[in-house]
């Protein structure tokens, strides 16, 4: 398997198949946590008190997604090293490069530090985990809108197939 390379003849041209689904499953399961976050707070917050729950299935299956999400970060970085990524478009802005690269390092590190975190809290019963989880959807929010932002600006405004490499299985 050949490593990563930011080598602009070796990268490939576009995303696997699999990188395209990996990406858009991920994105899909991290907008259900955040929709259903208000009821694992109040079954987080039950369970620190020693109270019974009736978020418990609602926290479970937030687990359960978390976990998958983790998962299936896993798979996408393995894939990532081995396979490679497109690289960036030589005729961006050096600081719209350096601006996606630096978002993606940004969401890959939440792809996993907010799932172990969560499951730290609620396993663990560990408050500052739960604070560290709370606190990282905050900023893991504006960041997957800088994310979308950059998709976009790079069709719209770069005209580049930056977005169109992510949306097109081959």
């Amino acid at each position: 398997m050949r490593p990563a390379t930011r080598d602009h003849t070796s990268a490939p041209s576009g995303y696997s198949n699999l990188q395209i689904v990996l990406h858009w499953t991920i994105a899909a399961l991290i907008i259900f946590q955040l929709l259903v976050n208000k009821d694992m707070q109040a079954a987080f917050n039950d369970r620190l008190e020693g109270r019974p729950t009736e978020e418990f299935g609602a926290a479970v299956l937030h687990i359960a997604v978390g976990s998958t999400i983790l998962l299936l970060a896993i798979v996408r970085l393995f894939i990532r090293r081995t396979r490679g990524v497109p690289a960036a478009h030589p005729d961006n802005p050096a600081l719209v490069n350096w601006l996606g690269q630096a978002t993606h390092f940004l969401l890959y590190g939440f792809l996993f530090l907010m799932p172990v975190t969560g499951l730290v809290a609620w396993f663990g019963g560990v408050e500052l985990s739960a604070e560290l989880h709370e606190l990282g959807r905050l900023v893991l929010i504006p960041a997957i809108g800088l994310h979308a932002l950059g998709g976009l600006a790079e069709h719209f405004v770069f005209r580049n197939d930056s977005l169109r490499r992510m949306l097109t299985f081959k």
